[in-house]
C-alpha cells in the first residue's frame, strides 16, 4: 500500500497570483461598464492616463493593503489561538483538580488560601469556627468562602 502524498497548488509565476486577486476585485459589471465609461471621458485619451496611474498608484496600494491585511489577519489569529489555548489550560487544570480526595475547594488548608478563608463545610447555621475565633460570615466581615478563594 503506497501512501502518496499530494503536492499542494502553488502559483507559478507572481503575475498569475496578481491577476488572480484582481479577478476577485473586478467584477464582471466593471468588465462591461469600463469601455463606455472610457468613450464617454474622451476615448484613447482617457486610457493613457488611466494605466499610468493604475500602475504608478493602484498595484502598489493594492499589494500594500493585501500585505497590510495578511498581517492582520495574522495577528488576530496568533490571539484567537492563545485565548483558546489558555482556556483549555484552565479547564485541564480544574479538572485535575476534580479527582484528588479531599476536593481542592472544599478546606481553607492550602497555600492559596488567606487569613479571611471561611471553611463552608463545617458551618453551624451562620457561625464558623476559624482556630479558636468564632467567624460571623454572614455579617459582612471581609470573609470569603474557601471555594470562591479556589476559583478567584
Amino acid at each position: 500500500m503506497e501512501n502518496k502524498v499530494e503536492k499542494r497548488e502553488q502559483w507559478t509565476r507572481k503575475r498569475e497570483y496578481i491577476l488572480a486577486a484582481a479577478g476577485n476585485v473586478v467584477g464582471l459589471g466593471n468588465v462591461w461598464r469600463f469601455p463606455y465609461l472610457c468613450y464617454k471621458n474622451g476615448g484613447g485619451a482617457f486610457l493613457v492616463p488611466y494605466c499610468f496611474f493604475a500602475l504608478l498608484c493602484g498595484v502598489p496600494l493594492y499589494l500594500m493593503e493585501t500585505a497590510i491585511g495578511t498581517g492582520y489577519s495574522y495577528i488576530v489569529i496568533q490571539l484567537y489561538s492563545r485565548v483558546y489555548t489558555i482556556i483549555l489550560a484552565w479547564a485541564l487544570l480544574y479538572f485535575i483538580y476534580c479527582f484528588r480526595d479531599p476536593l481542592p475547594w472544599a478546606t481553607c488548608n492550602n497555600p492559596w488560601n488567606t487569613d479571611r478563608c471561611v471553611d463552608l463545610t463545617s458551618l453551624n447555621s451562620t457561625q464558623t469556627h476559624r482556630g479558636n475565633q468564632s467567624v460571623n460570615w454572614t455579617s459582612g466581615n471581609l470573609t470569603k468562602s474557601s471555594v470562591s478563594e479556589f476559583w478567584e
